[in-house]
């Protein structure tokens, strides 16, 4: 799965602020004082005014307006301090869920990385987690490996709680370890939106947007929505991913895909995210045309002649098979079956066998106006799938993001109505 690279395209390595910079900033505009945040950060006047000049530096924007001793936030800083908060308090949440520390230290953990952590570091630690090794961060970090095993024991030493275990040839992260790097990527996402959000206030719409997309949402919804984004804005870089459930929301968690499209989980939806349904979608039971049950009334019966192609064990469609499987007997201990998530597969072995499948109809619809496939005359219960879109509970989008958004709405009230 193809997912995006935060370091390479995002964030250059000039491009990233110190976090103890973005932290002044943030006390410096809630204390309406440059004076009283340098106290508060304990470092000196000269250095809080240096830190904010080289906050001004990184994001290209004037910052903050000083009027005696008061301190503003430009229009432009009001975008960075927001985004800035968001990346620090992602940061201390890390504290409050790492186990293997007592409650006591847990929220000192989540401010030791504010004060103490590099965005190189928190850097280090996102790209193992996206990469699976340390040789393969430091190709995307374009650093030594060697750089980045010291960048993440660094982080090791101030949180004090191990993040790898394994042998030196089969590392991984424990699961202290994984909720730091997503924690750190979501912080260092938040950076790229505060860039990208002062590009759209000078009129550039040229950031990166990496759209999971389930089965049903590849063939019109996200396609329809994403041509009429780039007619829009013809320097947005948009890329779509598909995979499994489970691993887009992982990736999602890391900060490399920014939300998912297709078939929602209701009650079953991992922690964290959240959902938005755009319309209901009607499964039906397909064969190729010319099947020996295509154009006849079918008997529950008859269904389990046939073999069958199942959705992924993760999908709703499973579900609704499950269900129709008890009825009708469908699962034979005998008899394998094929599971994919491939709507490619699916049409190859549906045009090539009597395989059966449970399917919407839009997924297939060139196929069905051509007349290679066709719904079986089989009345389905409780076949419906609400589709929509899932995104992680504290997202927060860029105008980018909310104007494809809208397009994807658009789009799903056309299918919703049967316009396309």
């Amino acid at each position: 799965m193809k997912t995006r690279d935060l370091v390479q395209e995002d964030i250059s390595i000039l491009s990233l602020p110190n976090l103890r910079h973005l932290r002044l900033l943030d006390v410096a505009i809630s204390e309406n004082s440059l004076t009283a945040a340098a106290n508060k950060v304990h470092i000196s006047q000269p250095a809080a005014s240096q830190a904010v000049a080289k906050l001004s530096e990184v994001f290209g924007a004037r910052l903050i307006e000083r009027s005696g001793n008061n301190v503003t936030p430009t229009p432009e800083g009001e975008i960075v301090v927001q985004r800035a908060r968001r990346a620090l308090e992602h940061l201390r949440a890390t504290g409050p869920n790492l186990k293997g520390r007592k409650p006591a230290d847990r929220t000192q953990t989540g401010d030791a990385l504010v004060r103490y952590a590099s965005t190189a570091q928190l850097r280090a630690v996102s790209a193992f987690a996206t990469s699976g090794s340390f040789a393969a961060a430091a190709r995307k970090l374009g650093q030594a490996e060697s750089s980045v095993q010291r960048a993440c024991r660094d982080i090791e030493r101030i949180i004090g709680v191990p993040l790898f275990e394994g042998g030196q040839r089969k590392r991984s992260l424990t699961a202290a370890g994984q909720r730091l790097a997503e924690q750190a990527s979501l912080a260092l996402n938040e950076i790229t939106l505060a860039q990208a959000e002062l590009r759209e206030r000078a009129g550039v719409f040229d950031s990166h947007i990496v759209i999971g997309a389930l089965p049903l949402a590849r063939t019109q919804l996200v396609p329809r929505a994403v041509v009429n984004l780039m007619a829009r804005h013809p320097a947005a870089r948009i890329e779509i991913v598909d995979g499994a459930y489970d691993a887009l929301v992982q990736q999602m968690r890391l900060g490399a895909c920014d939300f998912i499209i297709g078939a929602l989980r209701g009650q079953d939806r991992p922690k964290g995210v959240q959902e938005r349904p755009l319309f209901k979608d009607s499964l039906c039971i397909v064969a190729r045309a010319g099947h020996p049950l295509a154009g006849c009334k079918v008997q529950g019966s008859e269904l389990a002649r046939f073999p069958w192609i199942l959705p992924r064990r993760d999908a709703p469609a499973r579900h609704v098979f499950e269900r129709l499987s008890a009825q009708h007997g469908l699962e034979d201990p005998g008899r394998g079956h094929v599971e994919t998530g491939s709507l490619v597969v699916v049409r190859g072995l549906l045009m090539e066998s009597d395989a059966l499948t449970l399917i919407s109809l839009s997924q297939i619809d060139y196929e069905y106006t051509q007349g290679l496939l066709v719904p079986l005359d089989f009345p389905l219960e409780d076949a419906h799938r609400v589709i929509g879109i899932t995104t992680l509970s504290s997202a927060l989008p860029n105008r980018l993001q909310q104007n494809f958004l809208e397009f994807l709405e658009d789009s799903s009230a056309r299918i919703a109505s049967g316009r396309i």
